[in-house]
């Protein structure tokens, strides 16, 4: 009737309960090791993908673009139409605003890496 029990290896088992039970509880140290190897795989793939010349790419930068100049847009008309119509322009920075978390992380895609790689590059040259 009990003849499964004994096939089961007790240790095994035991590490599997334990196992499992500590994956249910996600620490602050495993969450600082994911995180630090997510952005080492983000700027590998980066640093492979930044100076590609395929359609992917150009369609890439003429996005960039496009987001960047509705902003910029935007953002002029609203200081122009602030002496004319106070409610007008205060309706477009809201727009700019909206778009500004979007542009912002274009900025930071495009030019991130160029500024963190720059101030790597400073501060070793200081410390020598």
């Amino acid at each position: 009737m009990f003849k499964f029990l004994k096939k089961i290896d007790p240790q095994k088992a035991f590490d599997t309960v334990a196992s499992g039970i500590d994956k249910a509880f996600y620490t602050k140290e495993e969450q600082s090791d994911d995180a630090k190897a997510a952005w080492a795989g983000w700027f590998e793939w980066y640093k492979n993908t930044l100076d590609e010349s395929s359609i992917r790419s150009i369609t890439r930068r003429i996005l960039a673009v496009m987001f960047s100049s509705v902003f910029l847009v935007l953002f002029i008309a609203a200081a122009v139409f602030y002496k004319f119509d106070k409610e007008y322009a205060l309706f477009l920075f809201e727009l700019a605003k909206e778009l500004g978390v979007y542009v912002g992380g274009i900025m930071l895609f495009y030019f991130g890496y160029y500024g963190i790689k720059n101030i790597v590059q400073t501060s070793k040259k200081q410390k020598k």
